[in-house]
């Protein structure tokens, strides 16, 4: 897939779409046979335009662990402006137009994902390693110092404490995107980088609380990283001994609020998982949250990747 083709046609779809009538509006539109027709294919491109990316973005992560996509301006603009936040209309508004295809399309949703397979890739390793112990029951004369430890896999396949869990994993890595960017020459710093690819090996493992800690210190640093492009203080004014007390994170979050309100919701999200979870408190709404920590770590995650590019985006104050 050529993702900078196939998404300008996309946005083309989504333009024409947009003209002949809002998504929004579109129960209550009177369409001729033609114009029907039309919609329904245009909405179909449209959508699938962005599903095409965002199963490509996902092989390259899974394949090349490949964090940061780079997209056209104009292209990434119409991504995160103007159909992401419009999906959820658009097929509210294939369903009411095609509702026949509409089991169709659930079907075919993400089809080009990285996914398990009904426990089908484990059952891969461990057909593997009965063909392993077959064949060193056909060679009974190999001395013991050949390349083979399918007990010793078995261990681990079976381990309570590593949880081999190879669908799962590959479900997850169906979970998460890079971040986009618009300039090939925006190098995320090695702290953030680092500590996404943690982050992302994090959240494939099941690794639920060391997510919420990552994510807190990924914004953190994001933040910190860009505060001279927000004209911000790291410190407040200095007190009467001259000494500076450095702000806390969520003075911070309200002061880059200012600059990117759209955003604050998702930073205060990171940094209250981060601090309630790592720092939990003696209550029992505290203690259920731990038995819900796989849904929250997947909130976090797709919201920490939002901000992280908003931060990384944003033009320099003047």
């Amino acid at each position: 897939m050529n993702h900078q083709s196939d998404l300008a046609l996309a946005k083309q779809a989504f333009d024409e779409l947009v003209a002949l009538c809002a998504p929004e509006h579109v129960r209550m539109w009177q369409p001729s046979a033609e114009q029907h027709a039309n919609y329904v294919r245009l909405a179909e491109r449209a959508l699938d335009g962005l599903e095409e990316l965002k199963a490509l973005e996902q092989r390259q992560l899974l394949a090349e662990g490949r964090l940061h996509s780079v997209i056209p301006e104009s292209l990434l603009v119409f991504v995160r402006e103007q159909i992401k936040p419009r999906v959820g209309a658009i097929r509210a508004a294939l369903d009411h137009l095609d509702p026949d295809g509409k089991l169709l399309r659930e079907l075919l949703a993400g089809m080009g994902r990285p996914s398990g397979a009904r426990s089908r890739i484990r059952g891969t390793f461990e057909e593997g390693l009965q063909q392993i112990y077959q064949l060193l029951d056909r060679k009974p004369d190999w001395s013991d110092d050949h390349p083979f430890l399918p007990d010793t896999a078995y261990e681990v396949l079976d381990s309570k404490l590593i949880q081999f869990e190879p669908d799962a994993w590959l479900d997850r890595v169906g979970e998460l995107l890079p971040i986009r960017t618009h300039k090939s020459n925006l190098v995320l710093p090695i702290h953030v980088r680092l500590r996404l690819e943690e982050l992302y090996r994090a959240y494939v493992f099941g690794l639920w609380l060391s997510v919420f800690g990552l994510s807190r210190a990924i914004l953190e640093y994001s933040i910190l990283d860009n505060l001279s492009k927000f004209k911000i203080e790291p410190t407040w004014p200095p007190d009467r001994d001259g000494s500076r007390k450095e702000k806390k994170l969520s003075h911070l979050i309200d002061e880059l609020a200012e600059h990117l309100p759209q955003y604050k919701r998702s930073m205060t999200l990171l940094r209250d998982y981060g601090n309630d979870y790592l720092h939990p408190k003696r209550s029992q709404v505290s203690k259920e949250s731990l038995f819900q920590r796989q849904g929250s770590a997947q909130a976090v995650v797709l919201a920490l990747v939002e901000v992280v590019e908003a931060i990384y985006l944003a033009p320099r104050e003047t």
